[in-house]
């Protein structure tokens, strides 16, 4: 099981689907997806109390219908802006899966470019706060700087590890 995370605009649904794809069988958990449910009130993460709630519960709720696709033999892809809280919550829910997060960061100018051209759904000082808050997560199993690599590329390194993902050693440096 693999879950990809990385800021908003890091190219999490790109990658996420490019490799579903291309595996025989697979679906994409989308985090966003899953806290768009949330209505009334609907909080950010960063939001108080409610806000780190639902980001908890929509965790929780991912993992079901990860455990549910797996159940009936889907690989699953996970998309979501992991946190170390989340992370945690991932890897205890999804041990016998042995999920793997691997974290996409191109460098701030491409990615800030990437938002800047998808239209508004963060001001510009949450993205920038989502950005270092990602840039400062190390609960991950690889890191892949995709600047300058096409989706595609990206899938490329992906899928030969999809299960178990290599090491972090055999990762592309984001430096």
């Amino acid at each position: 099981m693999l879950i990809l995370t990385g800021p908003t605009a890091a190219g999490k649904n790109t990658v996420g689907r490019a490799l579903a794809l291309r595996r025989p069988r697979c679906a994409v958990v989308d985090f966003d997806l899953v806290r768009a449910m949330f209505v009334q009130p609907h909080r950010a993460p960063w939001q108080g109390d409610e806000g780190r709630a639902q980001l908890l519960l929509g965790a929780q709720h991912v993992c079901a219908l990860a455990t549910g696709f797996v159940a009936t033999g889907w690989e699953v892809v996970i998309l979501d802006v992991v946190v170390a809280e989340t992370a945690a919550l991932y890897r205890t829910r999804l041990a016998a899966f042995a999920p793997r997060i691997v974290q996409l960061l191109p460098a701030f100018d491409e990615i800030y470019r990437r938002f800047q051209a998808r239209g508004p759904c963060l001001t510009d000082a949450e993205f920038r706060e989502v950005y270092a808050q990602q840039e400062q997560f190390t609960g991950y199993d690889a890191r892949i700087d995709n600047t300058t690599l096409l989706p595609e590329a990206v899938v490329d390194l992906l899928i030969p590890g999809l299960i178990p993902c290599p090491p972090r050693s055999a990762w592309p440096s984001p430096e």
